[in-house]
């Protein structure tokens, strides 16, 4: 288990952010015999993985990413495979449903099958970075820190100045890697000595994938939808859900739809939590059966609202999948501190196999210049 009694050594690597990308390279770096102070903003770990409950004993339900693609994702099934995690289909059994403008529902028989095979982690998500928090031994974590100056030291180290519960603290390492979105990371963070302006700029137009997002999720008792020969699967030009997916468990026992909100994040805010819900549990009606109108609980992340995902421009619509920004540092940092995080990955920007290719290949970065 992850050790968090102990200050971090001088020569610790710091790195920011316990998403899947900090949380991978943290592991990485200790197989390699280092030292790690993880810091995050957060009072969690995960970033975009948020597998919840709404109360004790509820079953867990993804309101971040939640599938897994084992014929194309290669090192999400390497490392589900290393850490002893099960997956399991995403449940596409029975007619599909379709909504129209004026709200009329028309059932498809035959669901569309995702190809290559959509399949979920038992446990949800959060399983994945519960299974790698849980070997970290040589990790320090703060939690509620937010980064806010990274400096060049004198002897050629990394200090970074961090507010959290403690007030101001600095911390020194041998080198940094950082895991943010890159808005975040041109918004949050000041450097000393300064980075290029034009760098800062091209980091600020790359959208942070599903940052504008919002996710609503829906338990009830029973998978109903089954019963009457429907598998969960739903699109609608109507709204406010726009696609709707079954989110019941591996069992089916825990039974649960979610679905992805249509209206943008402006309308959202103006809209209200509420009026929101309500609007979703009666198109939910429309499209199931008024069974669906009376959940157990419901849960809606709105993603845009989340200050440690997302900026004010990341509210606006994103019309194409992100690149790869540049991650190149001038001197001196280009010895010293190693971006990573899914939208710095080389492929799979924005997913979580881009998470997992971006740590892997940050801490090989590291490596080869800790061996110079």
């Amino acid at each position: 288990m992850m050790d968090t009694s102990f200050r971090a050594p001088p020569d610790a690597v710091i790195v920011i952010g316990a998403g899947l990308a900090g949380l991978l390279s943290a592991y990485l770096l200790e197989q390699q015999g280092q030292s790690v102070l993880l810091i995050e903003s957060r009072e969690r770990i995960g970033g975009r993985v948020l597998s919840d409950a709404a109360h004790t004993g509820a079953p867990f339900v993804d309101l971040g990413p939640s599938w897994v693609w084992p014929e194309i994702n290669e090192r999400l099934s390497h490392w589900s495979a290393t850490l002893g995690l099960k997956l399991f289909a995403q449940h596409q059994h029975g007619a599909a449903v379709m909504e129209m403008q004026n709200h009329a529902v028309l059932r498809q028989e035959t669901t569309y099958v995702q190809v290559p095979s959509s399949q979920r982690w038992e446990g949800g998500a959060a399983a994945l970075l519960n299974a790698l928090s849980a070997r970290l031994e040589r990790t320090q974590m703060l939690f509620n820190a937010q980064v806010t100056l990274i400096r060049h030291a004198p002897d050629n180290a990394v200090s970074v100045v961090v507010d959290g519960p403690q007030g101001q603290q600095q911390w020194r390492g041998s080198a940094a890697i950082i895991t943010l979105p890159p808005r975040l990371l041109a918004e949050r963070i000041r450097w000393e000595p300064e980075l290029p302006a034009s760098l800062t700029a091209q980091w600020q137009r790359s959208p942070t994938w599903m940052a504008g997002q919002a996710k609503l999720v829906a338990s009830y008792k029973t998978p109903f939808w089954r019963e009457a020969g429907l598998s969960g699967d739903a699109a609608s030009k109507a709204g406010p859900l726009v696609e709707i997916h079954d989110a019941s468990d591996a069992s089916g026992l825990s039974a649960a739809l979610f679905g992805f909100v249509g209206v943008s994040a402006s309308w959202r805010a103006k809209m209200g939590e509420a009026e929101l819900v309500q609007r979703s549990l009666q198109q939910l009606g429309r499209l199931f059966g008024p069974e669906a109108t009376a959940p157990e609980w419901v849960h809606l992340k709105d993603w845009a609202q989340d200050p440690h995902t997302a900026t004010p421009a990341d509210a606006l619509p994103v019309n194409s999948h992100p690149t790869q920004p540049p991650r190149k540092l001038p001197a001196p940092w280009d010895a010293l501190v190693y971006l990573g995080g899914s939208e710095f990955a080389d492929d799979f920007n924005g997913y979580l196999e881009g998470a997992a290719r971006s740590a892997e290949m940050v801490v090989q970065e590291w490596r080869g210049q800790a061996l110079c």
